[in-house]
């Protein structure tokens, strides 16, 4: 019997501290975005496939998209078990991960899947998913969420905006802007009552290029249909489109 055998489904707790609440007492979105993002990279080191390891070998992954439904926000102090899996590749070029949150009791907080890139360092291209992932892909574990190709709807008429700069502690192991910093700029334009007394049920954001320190952002957004509001993040200089996102409220 292997002294550690190889977890195909992975699961990590964490503890809501009160350096990651946002000022409802809850850990907000971008924070259980860094939990995700955590417990997948922590995942894939067992596996033998994250980001520090792939840079020696002259690739990393990259994060392309990322669905969020969200039952509840974790209060400060409760513990969050997330469970995460490889849920195998797409078209050769996206691997997918599924994630599901549980409180302590088991009750489920949210549930998520995500769409990564696997890229040449050097050449900035996106290459094949290697093949050798597919044995750690569980077998009959049905996805968080239900696969979704329907097109995100791209903001052209923003009512808000707010322009930030990057900052040194925005970046990750890529250079580039952590994804979650991205969740946490698409609420800054918000005026104070615009989602007042409401509660984010769902978030959709594509990642399209990357920011780097140095670079202004300016993210919009604007009320949308059937109470939805969609979001876009530029880069202030020559307006390259870096993100698109989609939340929705109850």
């Amino acid at each position: 019997m292997p002294i550690n055998p190889i977890q195909r489904i992975w699961h990590e707790p964490f503890t809501v501290r009160a350096y990651e609440m946002d000022a409802s007492g809850c850990a907000g979105p971008a924070m259980l975005c860094d939990y995700l993002q955590e417990a997948a990279g922590n995942h894939a080191r067992h596996l033998g496939f994250d980001i520090a390891t792939l840079q020696q070998h002259g690739h990393t992954w990259m994060l392309s998209r990322l669905r969020v439904r969200l039952l509840r926000q974790p209060a400060w102090r409760e513990t969050v078990t997330i469970q995460t899996w490889p849920a195998g590749v797409r078209g050769r070029l996206i691997a997918l991960r599924e994630f599901i949150a549980r409180d302590a009791g088991g009750a489920e907080l949210l549930r998520a899947s995500s769409e990564w890139l696997y890229v040449n360092l050097a050449s900035r291209r996106i290459c094949r998913v290697p093949e050798n992932l597919a044995p750690f892909v569980p077998q009959n574990q049905p996805p968080a969420l239900l696969p979704d190709d329907t097109r995100l709807p791209e903001l052209t008429c923003p009512a808000w905006s707010a322009t930030l700069p990057v900052r040194r502690s925005d970046l990750d192991l890529n250079h580039h802007v952590n994804n979650a910093r991205y969740v946490e700029w698409l609420f800054e334009p918000f005026p104070a009552k615009a989602v007042s007394g409401r509660r984010l049920t769902e978030l959709e954001i594509l990642y399209r290029q990357g920011a780097e320190h140095g670079d202004t952002v300016l993210t919009q957004a604007a009320p949308a249909e059937n109470g939805a509001i969609l979001h876009r993040i530029l880069r202030a200089g020559d307006q390259t489109v870096l993100a698109l996102a989609r939340t929705k409220w109850a």
